[in-house]
């Protein structure tokens, strides 16, 4: 059965079926009152004074996949969750926090769009994926390696003692097998991919865990942190995970392994979303000691730009590594 005009992709405009990379929400609380904001390279060599419309389309948009007959329905799904989204930080800035479950689930689907696309996210999820891939090889190599000493071994042993029956503990032992290697599936199955993101060519994602995730977020505990001044910055990655370093491993990226995911909602709030809380659904005033350790963890997370209110300089104190070694 051929869908009505109305639903077919083919029929709807190109930017219909685009997102903004980074919802202009996360970013419009951190301007002044002429709509402008700071923008500083990730590297600290530029600053200038930008628009907040003007941020939100130099960081780019993805698009949804236009050979999938339900594209329109997830844009417009996509476009109805970021106004929600924004309505909800709205609301808990001013002050009704906890948030009503309405808003929560908004606002927990944002931040799980976010993990899944943002580009900080994406860049650490493929850096992990070659390093266990490196750490693969090395360790079949070190099988390998083995296998030939032991048959040198077990070949000298049997010169040595010709009339010895063979040792019963040697039978069965079998060689460490290599795993399997596997070509890597579309993403998103054999259909097309939910999104695309922008890139050369550019990349699919799927969207088919963001509902799963959203569920995460929503069910761990909710803070907001207040300044009494602007003080606070957001990034192209304005949604980011933090674990104490002591607990970080190599290996884990993602929610399952995050303490914490950090949100700065505008200069003056933002939002924890903890794994474990005793305090409870809380709003925690604070001081500029914890401004820079939100800052911190916000600035190394960025891509390449972070953004900040003018008449604030939330760097100060603050020192980056490089992003080779964040």
């Amino acid at each position: 059965m051929t869908p009505p005009s109305s639903f077919r992709s083919s029929d709807v405009s190109p930017a219909a079926l685009e997102r903004p990379l980074v919802p202009r929400f996360l970013l419009a609380g951190f301007a002044d009152a002429t709509g402008q904001l700071i923008a500083e390279r990730r590297d600290r060599t530029r600053r200038r004074l930008v628009l907040v419309d003007a941020a939100v389309a130099e960081l780019g948009r993805y698009a949804l996949g236009a050979g999938r007959p339900d594209a329109p329905a997830l844009a417009r799904l996509l476009a109805e969750v970021e106004a929600r989204g924004a309505e909800a930080v709205q609301r808990i800035t001013a002050g009704a926090f906890p948030p009503r479950e309405s808003d929560r689930a908004s606002l927990a689907l944002v931040l799980a769009a976010q993990l899944l696309l943002g580009r900080y996210h994406r860049a650490e999820a493929g850096r992990v994926a070659t390093l266990v891939g490196q750490l693969i090889v090395s360790t079949i190599e070190e099988a390998e390696e083995d296998e030939e000493e032991a048959e040198v071994a077990e070949e000298a042993s049997e010169e040595a003692e010709v009339d010895e029956p063979e040792s019963q503990g040697m039978e069965g032992t079998a060689a460490p097998k290599a795993p399997e290697t596997r070509k890597p599936e579309a993403v998103g199955g054999a259909g097309a991919p939910d999104v695309l993101l922008p890139g050369r060519p550019p990349v699919g994602r799927s969207l088919a865990s963001m509902p799963a995730l959203a569920r995460q977020l929503a069910a761990r505990t909710w803070q907001v942190v207040r300044f009494p001044a602007p003080v606070l910055l957001t990034s192209d990655t304005p949604v980011v995970l933090w674990a104490p370093s002591a607990a970080a491993k190599l290996y884990q990226v993602g929610l399952g392994s995050a303490h914490e995911v950090r949100v700065p909602l505008d200069a003056r709030h933002g939002l924890i979303v903890a794994r474990h809380a005793p305090a409870g659904e809380i709003v925690r005033d604070l001081g500029e000691r914890q401004a820079r350790a939100l800052n911190r963890t916000v600035a190394e997370g960025a891509a390449e730009w972070m953004y900040y209110h003018p008449a604030s300089d939330p760097l100060e104190g603050v020192e980056l590594p490089s992003p080779e070694s964040a």
